[in-house]
């Protein structure tokens, strides 16, 4: 008489292992559909910001995401596109980083050719007329020499020689005047109240900003990789930032 019951709790206790498994396979399910989906939609948000850039023309664009992470492959017709689409990716909400393998197109210039494109693209601006920066070419790596007022127009000399058709890489050498001759408190003071006010920035949190001989170093969190990208600009804007060491994390929603 004992035997059938001893089988009544074996099956029940099969069945309940069952469900169980059942159960717990379905909830380890769950996230896994959910963040493939918030990947294909950054993904189409991706391809159709970089579809209507002006500035940006890729051949056989591909991106792919994996857990907000986005790589672009494809090729592009200067070092300057290459970099502005790892800007426009990176201002994706949902994007936590960017992986860029775009390719620039080979280019048969010569050396003397691309020196006097850089340079003539650098007399454009009149910060540059008054401050010049020397401009030496090997092969399709450009160098960049001499002193600007800003940390900021050294960056922007760099964008400028990488817009050059042919540049594959910038050297960046040029040095910022007036190095140490601003106080550190007094440039830390400027960093915050730009970044710190809603006017101007303010989407930093858990904002801390350090200076150390004139060099900035940002920390605290961002919603997006481009609110990290401007934060640094604005830093470099300060008169007597030599330069930015960009501790700021991206955590951001889909």
């Amino acid at each position: 008489m004992k035997e059938p019951v001893v089988r009544d709790k074996r099956r029940i206790a099969c069945r309940t292992f069952v469900l169980l498994a059942l159960t717990l396979s379905m909830v380890g399910a769950g996230p896994s559909r959910t963040d493939g989906a918030a990947d294909e939609r950054i993904r189409q948000r991706v391809q159709m910001k970089l579809a209507g850039q002006v500035a940006v023309h890729i051949e056989s664009l591909d991106v792919r995401v994996q857990d907000g992470s986005v790589r672009l492959a494809g090729t592009v017709g200067s070092l300057g596109e290459k970099l502005r689409a790892e800007r426009v990716a990176g201002g994706i909400v949902g994007v936590k980083s960017v992986t860029n393998d775009l390719v620039v197109k080979t280019n048969d210039r010569s050396e003397i050719a691309i020196a006097q494109d850089v340079r003539h693209r650098l007399e454009t601006r009149t910060r540059f007329k008054r401050t010049p920066v020397q401009v030496t070419v090997s092969g399709t790596e450009v160098t960049l020499s001499g002193q600007v007022e800003r940390g900021l127009d050294r960056v922007d000399a760099q964008e400028i020689a990488a817009d050059a058709p042919g540049v594959t890489r910038v050297i960046n050498n040029v040095q910022v005047k007036g190095e140490g001759s601003i106080p550190d408190e007094s440039i830390r003071s400027r960093v915050l109240s730009i970044l710190a006010n809603p006017l101007t920035f303010g989407v930093i949190r858990h904002l801390e900003v350090t200076v150390e001989g004139g060099a900035v170093t940002l920390r605290g969190t961002v919603t997006r990789e481009a609110d990290r990208a401007e934060a640094e600009r604005l830093a470099l804007s300060v008169p007597g930032v030599t330069g930015v060491v960009n501790q700021l994390e991206v955590a951001g929603g889909s």
